[in-house]
């Protein structure tokens, strides 16, 4: 694999069509047998990879996953002396055994001099595999480095095609070596990895000299004047994501999918659900439920994360603060288990409810007690009303075809974490999380006009509904004040009816999933 970037290289190297450039720069997996605690039903539904994807630009020929990404080798940490290393996906046994299992792309940020190229090469160390995308490659001859300014553009459309070959063969660990001093540099890459189902991970340098000018003009590796790179790290735009949070990997994704869309179609057999559902919906029929509810929306196309806080890049009251903390700082790229205890279904949303660890509340920056603005719950709009479902193609594909795809991400990067453990059932099943991080959560799947960040709105409410009852003394149907509690025993678990359309699933056992804890930009 030492030779995979000069293969690459060789590959590219012509002029292709023009784009902006930038200035130079052992968990157990889930068994056959383990799933059947979780999943009640028999039948495994199966379900599109993705929305449908807008083709990029192709080089000279598509990468051949044989010839750059032989038999992975095993990944290590790094030893000795990691000054300036502080990664959890370098130092952690946990997060590298998450990497290995996952599509990762780490997009390096820094001005240069300030160590960014020696993060690559390290990443390289512990992950003999990775394929590492830089401009600069570009402009290696013979084992020497020869810049020519007139060429940056193709240097740029080198990087980003050799990033793209690689994202379309799905190799588990991109490095875009780039500064990246201005954001917009990275969002070829942050679309690209939205679009193959990547979770990015931005390593800005940890150096101390990072923003000296006359440090870093002594230290770069190609002769930068100080002049030019005063003005990069004049220019230099701190990283400002849209929100934090816990992003699990394609295949845990799918797979959570599949159970979520298992225990609706067991609970459709409750006749209360399906007339509650049917009235709220005005849809007849369980097949109808399932569409309205299907995995075809924006919520599919992604790898599923959990939201821990919502910055708007900086502009949400208290993001600032957020941002700057040295916890969340640390705990960026860090591999984190997440616990899933149930279901909340509402005419609106699906949501898988979490669990946090005390770790994770650490983390956690969203109000539990966030009322909803007037603007997020529109009229719920059936798919009947506006959609022919007819005319609509195949919800979920064949077994073969979900095969081949579970087969062609084990085969390049994606591997199942998740594994089935005991919950613990004790006074507290019918309100197991309340307060602080209750309201952490899953979107599966919304409502056609419903917005995603609705699902933590209704999962809010259902919590507020469990700590009426459980006030009250109610474990088994009664009435609270003019709201009536049902409960009724499914295979798996339990369901409850809190009324005006607020059903939560109980189940026996607990999903835990790996995640990474990262950032959407």
């Amino acid at each position: 694999m030492g030779q995979t970037a000069s293969r690459i290289n060789n590959l590219f190297r012509r002029k292709c069509s023009a784009t902006p450039s930038p200035d130079h720069e052992d968990d157990a997996q889930v068994s056959q047998e383990d799933t059947t605690f979780l999943i009640p039903s028999a039948v495994v539904p199966s379900y599109p990879l993705a929305t449908p994807r807008s083709p990029l630009r192709r080089g000279t020929r598509p990468l051949d996953l044989s010839e750059i990404s032989p038999a992975r080798p095993p990944s290590k940490r790094l030893k000795g002396d990691i000054q300036y290393l502080d990664f959890p996906v370098l130092k952690s046994d946990e997060t590298i055994k998450f990497v290995q299992n996952s599509k990762i792309m780490l997009i390096l940020k820094g001005i240069p001099g300030s160590g960014k190229s020696f993060i690559a090469q390290k990443i390289k160390e512990v992950y003999e595999d990775a394929v590492v995308c830089s401009a600069d490659s570009y402009f290696m001859r013979d084992g020497e480095y020869q810049f020519d300014r007139d060429q940056l553009k193709e240097a740029h459309e080198f990087c980003q095609h050799t990033a793209s070959e690689a994202a379309k063969e799905g190799l588990h660990v991109i490095v875009i070596d780039n500064t990246n001093v201005r954001n917009w540099e990275m969002k070829y890459y942050l679309d690209l990895a939205k679009e193959h189902h990547y979770i990015p991970l931005v390593m800005e340098t940890q150096t101390p000299w990072a923003m000296d000018s006359r440090e870093l003009a002594l230290k770069n590796s190609h002769d930068i004047p100080q002049k030019i790179i005063a003005q990069k790290v004049k220019s230099y735009q701190p990283v400002q994501p849209i929100y934090y949070g816990w992003f699990i990997n394609e295949v845990d994704s799918k797979k959570i999918y599949s159970m979520g869309q298992e225990w609706l179609q067991q609970i459709l057999n409750v006749d209360d659900f399906f007339q509650d559902f049917s009235q709220n919906t005005q849809l007849d029929s369980g097949e109808e439920i399932l569409k309205f509810f299907s995995l075809d929306s924006d919520a599919e196309g992604k790898t599923l994360h959990a939201t821990a806080k919502f910055t708007g890049r900086g502009k949400q009251h208290g993001a600032m603060e957020y941002m700057k903390n040295s916890i969340i700082r640390r705990a960026m790229g860090q591999c984190f288990q997440l616990h899933i205890i149930g279901f909340v279904i509402t005419p609106r949303t699906f949501g898988a409810r979490l669990k946090l660890t005390w770790e994770e509340l650490e983390l956690w920056g969203n109000d539990d007690n966030e009322d909803p603005p007037e603007s997020v719950f529109q009229p719920v709009v059936s798919r009947k009303d506006n959609v022919n479902c007819e005319e609509q193609p195949q919800e979920f594909p064949n077994n073969m075809e979900q095969n081949d795809i579970t087969n062609k991400c084990k085969r390049a990067g994606c591997q199942l974490t998740c594994r089935v453990v005991d919950a613990e059932i004790g006074e507290d099943r019918f309100h197991p999380t309340s307060g602080n991080g209750s309201r952490a959560h899953l979107t599966l799947a919304y409502a056609p006009t419903v917005k995603p960040v609705c699902t933590g709105f209704d999962l809010i409410s259902a919590v507020k509904c469990e700590q009426r009852a459980f006030s009250k003394g109610m474990s088994t149907d009664s009435q609270l004040e003019d709201q009536k509690v049902e409960t009724y025993n499914i295979r798996g678990g339990v369901l409850r009816n809190y009324g005006e359309g607020t059903w939560v699933v109980y189940p026996e056992k607990e999903l835990v999933v790996s995640s990474m804890f990262s950032a959407f930009y």
